[in-house]
């Protein structure tokens, strides 16, 4: 049990420092140096200097015991920032995936339905040129059009931001294909997965709430460029990681998560007695749908 305890310590504590420490200490040594600067004199490494050597000199800092109640200040602020951080986070991930402001969903739809609209109209141009010279071209140009509104949503869009798009468009991808309800069966699947497979499923989401929590990190950067313009920088370069972050990561959790159903939807309905002779059909995911929702 002792030797569990101090494991169980040291990666709690490692988790603490990549998480938290880190982070924290990193952003408050900017907002220190940003308040000693300001913008008239945001390159002056010598007044930085200066004021380090007169903070050196004072005995106050010298004395154990001050130096010990910085040093759990230092730690006891770290931690409050990183507790703001992983909240603020877990709020930025929440807009992320959110379904208002209705206008923005709304503006989103139009740019969909209009590139919808052009595809449709190149995939008729060519259809009717199969077998002319101009066939080929007509399919590039189709393909492309497919791609660029595909760009905006693989459905059509119902949120404000692409990333809530993108993992609604796995519910909506999944009730065409299949008629299957993808909240009720998703737990159901989870159950029946290899641990392998959870794993990636797992570490994908991780990475989208790392990318949301580093999203936070860049706020705190952006509000420290209020007296110091370099760190407002640096904010929006974090801001811009972060968010190309999300999508990889999001990208990647929707894909998994559509596979699992893909690849173990026979398996959900053996599991719950549907019949299922080949692959998962309309029939076969309607009644998983009626079962599941136990006529609700």
């Amino acid at each position: 049990m002792t030797r569990f305890l101090e494991a169980l310590g040291g990666k709690l504590a490692e988790r603490w420092i990549a998480l938290m420490l880190g982070p924290s200490v990193l952003l408050m040594s900017v907002a220190a140096v940003g308040v000693t600067l300001g913008h008239r004199r945001w390159h002056d490494i010598g007044l930085l200097l200066t004021r380090l050597n007169e903070l050196s000199a004072e005995p106050a800092l010298r004395n154990t015991g001050t130096l010990i109640l910085l040093l759990a200040g230092l730690l006891a602020a770290s931690a409050g920032m990183g507790l703001a951080a992983t909240g603020l986070g877990v709020t930025v991930e929440r807009l992320w995936l959110a379904a208002r402001p209705r206008w923005l969903a709304d503006r989103r739809r139009r740019r969909w339905e209009d590139a919808h609209a052009t595809f449709d109209h190149a995939l008729v141009e060519a259809a009717r040129a199969e077998g002319t010279p101009e066939a080929a071209a007509a399919a590039a140009r189709a393909r492309e059009l497919n791609a660029r509104r595909n760009r905006i949503g693989l459905a059509a869009p119902d949120h404000p931001f692409w990333l809530g798009d993108r993992i609604a468009a796995v519910d909506t991808r999944i009730w065409r294909a299949y008629r299957l309800d993808i909240t009720s069966a998703w737990p159901r699947i989870w159950l029946i997965l290899a641990e392998d497979v959870r794993a990636e499923i797992v570490t994908s989401r991780t990475r989208l709430a790392a990318a949301a929590r580093l999203m936070a990190w860049a706020v705190g950067y952006v509000a420290v460029g209020a007296v110091w313009w370099p760190s407002a920088v640096v904010g929006a370069v974090t801001a811009a990681t972060a968010w190309r972050r999300a999508r990889i990561a999001g990208v990647a959790f929707a894909d998994l998560a559509e596979s699992a159903v893909d690849l173990h939807g026979r398996q959900l309905a053996e599991s719950l007695g549907v019949p299922c002779d080949g692959a998962l059909t309309e029939d076969v995911g309607a009644e998983i749908t009626t079962v599941l929702r136990k006529q609700t």
